[in-house]
C-alpha cells in the first residue's frame, strides 16, 4: 500500500503537468478538456486495473489495460522530457525574445518528437543482445577447460508481451549452448498472463548442469509460493536462501531484500567450498564484504540499466554497482546485467536488453575480463 500510494501520487502529478502543457492544443470549449481529463484519469488507473483484472481472472481486460497503459506511461515520461527541453530552450531564448511565445506549435512538435522517440524505444526493448563476459580461474578441475553460463534477469514474465520477449531470450540462450542457465530475479510479474505457455517454453530448455533462479522483488509482489511453483514447473531449481553444488561450481542464492540479510547469506553460503568456483545470485547489486574471500562472482540485476534515459542518473546513485562488471573486493567480481525485459513501459532508451553469456576458462589464478 505504501508503494501504491507513492506511485499513484507521483503518477497523478506527472499527468497534471502533462495536462497543463497539452491543453493549449485543444479546441475551444470545455468538452475537449473533459475528454482529455477522463483519458488521463483512466491512464493513471491503468496499471492498477491491469493487476486487479489479472488477479480476478479477466485476462482480456488485463492485457488491454496493460498494453495501452504501459505504452502510455512510456510516452508520458518521454513527452515530459521533451517538454522540459522546450522549457529550457524558451528560458535560454528569453533575453533575446522577451515577447510571449505562441506555445501551440512548439508543444505540438515536442509531443510529436516524443512519439517518434517512444516508437524507437519500443523497438529497442525488443532488440535483446548477447553480452559476453570471460573469466579466467584456476578453480575449474582438470579436464574442464571451459564452462558456459547464461544469465537472464528482470524478464517480468506475465506482463503483456511476455511470450514474444521470452521467445527471443530463449533463442539467444540456446544459441550460446550454455552448461548452466541462471536467472537473477523478477522472472515473474503480475498480472501473470500466458503462464502455461511461458512455463512450457522454458521447460524445453535443458542445460547439462541445470537451471537455477532466485526471487526478485516482483516475485514477492506475485507471491513467493506462486512464483516458485511456476519456476519449478519451468524446470528451475529455486535457490531461496540456500546453496547448491552444480558440477564443479557452487551456487548460492538469496531472496531479494532492500538490504543485505546476514542470516540469509549465511544460510546460502553454508555449504560453500573454497576449492569450487562460487557464484552468488542476488537480485539487487549489493555486495556482502563478509564473504569477499569466498565469492568469486556475484550476478545481479534489478537496475535495468536505467531502462529509459535519463533514469540512469537516479538509479546509478542508488546502486553504485549499477551496470556492468565491477571488482567489489580483491579476488571477487560482480556483474550487474541491464536486464532482459522491461517493467512498466515496454521501452528502452540507451539501455539495450541483454542475455549475458559468461565463459569460465580454466587458467592460472588471475581473474580478467
Amino acid at each position: 500500500m505504501w508503494f501504491l500510494t507513492i506511485f499513484l501520487s507521483v503518477y497523478t502529478l506527472l499527468h497534471l503537468i502533462f495536462y497543463r502543457a497539452a491543453r493549449c492544443l485543444l479546441p475551444g470549449g470545455p468538452g475537449a478538456r473533459v475528454l482529455l481529463g477522463l483519458f488521463l484519469l483512466l491512464m493513471i488507473l491503468a496499471p492498477v486495473i491491469t493487476v486487479m483484472a489479472g488477479y480476478k481472472g479477466y485476462n482480456g481486460l488485463a492485457r488491454l489495460a496493460g498494453t495501452v497503459g504501459y505504452w502510455w506511461m512510456g510516452y508520458l515520461l518521454i513527452s515530459l522530457m521533451c517538454l522540459l527541453a522546450l522549457d529550457l530552450l524558451r528560458l535560454g531564448a528569453l533575453p533575446f525574445s522577451p515577447q510571449p511565445w505562441n506555445w501551440r506549435m512548439p508543444v505540438a512538435l515536442a509531443l510529436g518528437a516524443a512519439f517518434i522517440i517512444s516508437a524507437y524505444a519500443g523497438y529497442a526493448a525488443t532488440d535483446i543482445r548477447l553480452k559476453h563476459l570471460t573469466i579466467h580461474t584456476d578453480k575449474l578441475p582438470v579436464g574442464v577447460e571451459r564452462l558456459v553460463i547464461a544469465q537472464t534477469t528482470d524478464l517480468h514474465l506475465g506482463l503483456p508481451g511476455g511470450v514474444s520477449r521470452l521467445r527471443k531470450a530463449i533463442k539467444l540462450v540456446e544459441r550460446a549452448k550454455p552448461d548452466l542457465w541462471l536467472d537473477t530475479g523478477d522472472l515473474w510479474d503480475r498480472p501473470l498472463l500466458d503462464v502455461s505457455q511461458l512455463v512450457a517454453m522454458m521447460r524445453r530448455v535443458e542445460p547439462p548442469l541445470g537451471k537455477y533462479m532466485i526471487a526478485g522483488n516482483h516475485e514477492f509482489y506475485v507471491g513467493l509460493d506462486t512464483a516458485f511453483e511456476l519456476s519449478r514447473d519451468a524446470g528451475f531449481m529455486v535457490l531461496d536462501n540456500r546453496g547448491q553444488a552444480a558440477g564443479p561450481l557452487y551456487l548460492a542464492g538469496a531472496d531479494d531484500a532492500r538490504g543485505i540479510n546476514p542470516e540469509w547469506d549465511a544460510s546460502a553460503m553454508a555449504g560453500s567450498d573454497a576449492r569450487r568456483f562460487t557464484i552468488f545470485l542476488r537480485h539487487r547489486p549489493l555486495f556482502n564484504q563478509e564473504y569477499a574471500d569466498k565469492v568469486d562472482l556475484q550476478l545481479s540485476g534489478h537496475t535495468h540499466g536505467g531502462q529509459v534515459w535519463p533514469a540512469h542518473l537516479i538509479t546509478s546513485r542508488i546502486f553504485p554497482y549499477f551496470a556492468g562488471l565491477y571488482h567489489p573486493a580483491k579476488g571477487s567480481l560482480l556483474y550487474t546485467s541491464r536486464g532482459t525485459g522491461t517493467w512498466g513501459p515496454p521501452m528502452r532508451l540507451f539501455s539495450p536488453p541483454e542475455v549475458t553469456i559468461i565463459q569460465l576458462v580454466r587458467a592460472p589464478a588471475k581473474l580478467s575480463r
